[in-house]
């Protein structure tokens, strides 16, 4: 146990576990210290549910978890159900709200909400899943309605859910910025990034700013050195890229890779009469209209944030509402 929790502590992951990722590996620390675990999976929802289908939790034997499927409504009974399904060796099936037997436990929300405990035979899945969303790639998880055979899926239905008697569900990988940035503003997003347990890529030009996001726990900060050879992005469907800075040498050069890239979203910090000019840079090496359309600029949900940290949310909630994971499909 207290291995699981000391690998808890070291996390720059939200406490609550949302993404599945770090629940995967939540439930794999679990085991490597000696736990016999279970995954629970929301499998249906009726009305107003917080979590969607597929949303996963991990229970241990000794009842610490990770992940969450409800407001708080149902999880301690759940949790309770899991340690017994557990020791019984055995999967578990659960209603809550509308038509659910448990009439003590009632959903404020209405509708219902059900869920599937599977306890956990070895760790070789968990891998897998895990090494599959850390390289960037979808998984499809499946299970019988009986609770057997939970295994990788290699053909996925159109819709999440159950399909004759088995249960499909598909998870992506996390949201990744990339940030390319100088001072308060970018550092501003990458440190509610990191709280958030989002993967982020900074590309900084100077060296406080390098020293100081590395004392953030940002994942990676590359110090920019010329506008000439920058490091390659990397940048896939779900990541975000965003400028941070003006300063018209390394502006356009950073936007023109971005747009050879397949970030769903390319934005750029600044006012209109400055995103005119670097438009019009980029018009002159070759850009096309089409191409700049994909920039959003001035960067955030509310215009004319002159504070880092408010601008940095106003940046974060456009980027969020950008974010259709569901909808991309593997290069």
């Amino acid at each position: 146990m207290m291995i699981y929790i000391d690998w808890m502590l070291r996390q720059p992951t939200s406490p609550t576990h949302e993404h599945p990722l770090d629940v995967f590996q939540a439930a794999l620390a679990m085991t490597k210290a000696g736990h016999a675990c279970a995954l629970v999976f929301v499998t249906a929802v009726q009305g107003g549910a917080v979590r969607a289908p597929g949303s996963v939790m991990v229970v241990a034997d000794s009842g610490a978890f990770a992940g969450y499927i409800s407001g708080g409504c149902v999880d301690a009974d759940v949790r309770l159900n899991a340690v017994e399904a557990i020791a019984a060796g055995q999967s578990r099936s659960l209603k809550y709200g509308a038509g659910s037997p448990i009439t003590d436990i009632r959903l404020p929300c209405g509708g219902y909400v059900d869920i599937s405990i599977i306890p956990i035979t070895e760790s070789g899945l968990l891998r897998r899943v895990i090494a599959g969303l850390e390289r960037r790639r979808r998984i499809s998880l499946t299970f019988a309605s009986s609770g057997h055979g939970l295994e990788l899926a290699h053909n996925m239905p159109a819709e999440p859910g159950w399909h004759d008697g088995v249960f499909h569900t598909l998870y992506t990988p996390k949201l990744k910025l990339r940030i390319a940035g100088r001072g308060p503003d970018c550092l501003a997003l990458a440190r509610i990034a990191v709280t958030m347990g989002l993967p982020i890529a900074l590309q900084v030009v100077d060296d406080d700013d390098q020293s100081m996001a590395r004392a953030m726990a940002v994942e990676t900060v590359t110090k920019l050195t010329t506008p000439h050879a920058l490091p390659d992005h990397g940048d896939d469907q779900w990541t975000a890229f965003v400028l941070m800075f003006h300063d018209a040498p390394w502006e356009v050069p950073l936007l023109q890779q971005a747009l050879t890239g397949s970030a769903f979203y390319i934005g750029a910090v600044g006012s209109r009469t400055t995103h005119d000019r670097r438009c019009t840079a980029l018009a002159e090496g070759g850009c096309s209209a089409e191409a700049m359309a994909r920039i959003c600029a001035p960067i955030g949900l509310i215009p004319s944030m002159r504070d880092a940290n408010m601008l940095a949310i106003s940046a974060l909630a456009e980027i969020v509402a950008a974010f259709h994971p569901d909808d991309r499909h593997d290069a």
